[in-house]
């Protein structure tokens, strides 16, 4: 990863390569941090997943313990607890607060029990005062009065309707502390990455209790918290298969479209030169906690307020929509109202092609390979790469981040995968990308024609004509835009 943290994790076997750049395992886990992209480490046991996560860790200062939480504890009751608690306590004080959060998947868990504990304080606040109950001798009621001074200076009691008492009864309540209102937020929901090791072990239940975690929030109490104070990226790691009896669950499309980015470990294996440096240095066969864990989150979360705030290139938001629209188009007219009956109901020439082979993205996962797109490039670009030459290189980049967005998220046909790439996720994409750049190279011509009418603020129907099947989507995009033009003249 970059910066100056040491990391135990070690494997220089190339992703991918950006601009003559080989992009590793480190590399990605990073471009995740800055885009703010939540990241999903599948793979056999051993592979080294849950240390990439944890080296991710150590750039928010993981592993010295909750200074805050302690300096809460010593304020509140240090006064009750004894001279050893007292020094056991001023020493964590030390140590600056954590910003992350690893949770060990179990069917037990309870997300929302991550960020909140009990506040036995609060069982202690006594009213400022209460209400008078008395009883009317003719009715044999309880009556309640509260006390007031009047206009003359005179203290009087003043009765309560029963609408009135209710009200006042249900204040003083909270005032005193109740059961409902003992639980509170802790300085956890203030994580900046939340891992969630061996994810897969959970039963579908919990799983989906990380919906809103991965979202960015926690729900307590019907109230929806926001994680990290606005910048907030999950990792998680797990096997996935039907030799890991534990984790033969698939996590499920919902689930996988929120981590964003999905790896496999396996294919991706640390070449033998790393495998001998890592024996060669350390033979504990368990998970490495750093000890240098320099806080680096906040040049993380600047570098990811940059990227955020970039505009996406042209080009860019064009690839973006064809993997939306342009991979929708089939002879049925669109994949998704095909819905399960594709791809078997496609015509025979599109079986073998890639409208057999992969369904179109979703918005969330477009908007996905385009954060990661721009992180890849702030990474290069980072290895002494000009912008000139990132900027001749957008489909490459676009290309690669679809890629690991899209290979385990549920868009291919793995029937089509196994018969004709032997299971190789990876490679049936690549086929993808050689379409999508040989359709890119025939529409170069149309596209610079559609570029040049809607620049004028025109609306050019031998134009829009030029845009059919798969590319029609573009017909609609260049009307939007010649008509936005005119209007701002």
């Amino acid at each position: 990863m970059q910066g100056g943290n040491k990391m135990t994790y070690k494997n220089l076997t190339p992703l991918m390569d950006l601009c003559g750049v080989p992009i590793g395992m480190n590399d990605m886990a990073y471009a995740c941090l800055i885009g703010r992209l939540n990241l999903f480490l599948q793979g056999d046991t051993g592979s080294g997943k849950t240390q990439l996560a944890e080296d991710a860790m150590s750039y928010f200062g993981s592993g010295s313990g909750d200074g805050k939480y302690a300096k809460e504890v010593k304020e509140r009751y240090g006064k009750e607890l004894g001279v050893n608690t007292n020094l056991a306590i001023d020493n964590l004080s030390k140590f600056p607060e954590d910003k992350t959060l690893f949770v060990l998947g179990r069917n037990d868990m309870d997300t929302r029990e991550l960020s909140q504990r009990i506040n036995l304080g609060k069982l202690n606040t006594k009213p400022t005062y209460n209400l008078e109950p008395l009883i009317n001798p003719e009715t044999g009621e309880v009556e309640y009065y509260y006390p007031r001074v009047n206009e003359e200076g005179i203290f009087v009691y003043n009765k309560l309707t029963k609408e009135e008492t209710g009200v006042v009864r249900s204040r003083l309540e909270q005032l005193a502390g109740s059961t409902e209102n003992l639980k509170e937020v802790t300085s956890k929901v203030n994580a900046n990455l939340i891992v969630v090791d061996e994810l897969p072990n959970c039963v579908p239940a919990v799983r989906a209790q990380l919906f809103n975690l991965f979202d960015g929030y926690v729900e307590i109490g019907g109230k929806n918290y926001p994680i990290g104070n606005g910048y907030s990226v999950g990792i998680a790691t797990g096997n996935i298969g039907q030799r890991f009896t534990e984790s033969s669950n698939e996590l499920g499309r919902a689930l996988k479209d929120r981590m964003h980015v999905i790896i496999d470990t396996d294919y991706f294996h640390p070449k033998p030169s790393d495998t001998f440096d890592i024996l060669e240095g350390n033979t504990n066969p368990r998970v490495e906690f750093s000890s240098e864990c320099e806080d680096k989150s906040n040049e993380i979360i600047e570098l990811h307020n940059k990227i955020k705030s970039l505009p996406v290139p042209f080009e860019k938001l064009i690839l973006a929509n064809y993997l939306v629209h342009g991979l929708d188009y089939c002879s049925k007219g669109s994949k998704r109202r095909m819905k399960e009956a594709w791809p078997n109901e496609l015509e025979v020439h599109e079986q073998g092609a890639d409208v057999g082979l992969v369904l179109p993205v979703s918005m969330r996962a477009a908007k996905s390979i385009l954060r990661l797109s721009q992180s890849l490039d702030e990474i290069v670009k980072s290895k002494g790469v000009s912008e000139e030459v990132i900027g001749d290189s957008y489909f490459d980049s676009m290309m690669q981040a679809y890629k690991f967005v899209s290979a385990y998220s549920g868009v291919l046909n793995d029937s089509a995968v196994n018969a004709v790439y032997s299971g190789d996720k990876y490679k049936a994409l690549d086929a993808v990308i050689a379409t999508t750049r040989t359709q890119f190279d025939s529409q170069n011509n149309n596209i610079l024609a559609g570029i040049e009418m809607f620049r004028k603020g025109i609306v050019d129907q031998k134009v829009l004509n030029l845009f059919q099947g798969r590319w029609a989507f573009m017909g609609d995009i260049f009307e939007n835009l010649s008509r936005r033009n005119n209007d701002t003249r």
